[in-house]
């Protein structure tokens, strides 16, 4: 017989230490999400435990696209993650690096929902995903390594805390993102007016859309939905870059456009 599993002593916990901004405390064995599956519950509690501090969640990120993150955290498979309202900052705006345990920025690719996505027999494909899709931009995902050894605490509960999410800066839409090859965008990170790394659209799954059928898919057999109004950031072309103080990040797609944040 399963255990019976109650999410709500992890999210509180998980809740408590990320707005007391304190290091991500391991979990005790009898409150530990046990598998993914679990993480997926603890981390939809940890959304409504911090709603009325931080917001409702607005929209979802996917980390461990690549094959490089995955050897880097050694898992096989990607994470999905909550965004909540206080964490979606404007073009342009500013954040305290104070606020953050460890920063780091990466450089992404976001969608943003048209419709809601729903089970259906066989799940999603990029080809089935893209008519629900309403736009698409460039994007800096605000990351945080809260964790210390994450290693330590296990996938299952880094998926309970939103796996690094801290916040997100969404660029303009692209005009016509349609006529665009996706795979084949090509986007940089500036950090201080350094070049820090490349990547192209197909490191996300092969196809940025790929991520988004992977998420829409996960959702869907936790219980939940990507939702019309929703956003998704696709996942990262460039490792994480640390950032301090001071730093002023650009993040360019050729053919898709800019986005911009300062650390302060």
């Amino acid at each position: 017989m399963a255990r019976p599993f109650d999410p709500k002593p992890a999210a509180a916990a998980i809740a408590g230490d990320r707005l007391a901004r304190r290091v991500i405390a391991a979990l005790a064995d009898d409150v530990r999400p046990a598998d993914v599956a679990e993480g997926y519950q603890v981390q939809f509690a940890v959304h409504a435990a911090m709603a009325p501090a931080r917001g409702a969640r607005v929209g979802w990120k996917i980390g461990a696209t690549t094959r490089v993150m995955q050897e880097w955290l050694a898992i096989d498979h990607p994470c999905g993650g909550g965004v909540l309202v206080a964490g979606v900052l404007p073009d342009g705006g500013r954040t305290a690096a104070g606020d953050y345990t460890k920063p780091m920025v990466e450089t992404e690719i976001a969608a943003r929902l048209a419709a809601d996505l729903p089970p259906i027999p066989g799940g999603y494909n990029a080809a089935s995903v893209a008519s629900a899709v309403a736009s698409i931009h460039p994007g800096i995902e605000l990351v945080d390594d809260r964790y210390g050894d994450f290693a330590r605490l296990g996938v299952p509960t880094l998926i309970a805390d939103d796996f690094f999410q801290s916040g997100v800066v969404i660029g303009p839409a692209a005009p016509d993102w349609r006529a665009l090859d996706l795979p084949a965008l090509r986007g940089q990170v500036t950090i201080g007016g350094i070049h820090r790394g490349e990547g192209v659209g197909a490191a996300m799954m092969g196809h940025p859309l790929t991520a988004l059928a992977w998420l829409a898919d996960t959702l869907n057999a936790a219980g939940t939905m990507l939702r019309a109004g929703e956003f998704v950031f696709l996942g990262s072309v460039v490792a994480p870059q640390p950032v301090v103080a001071g730093d002023h990040v650009v993040v360019e797609f050729a053919g898709l456009g800019r986005v911009e944040v300062s650390f302060t």
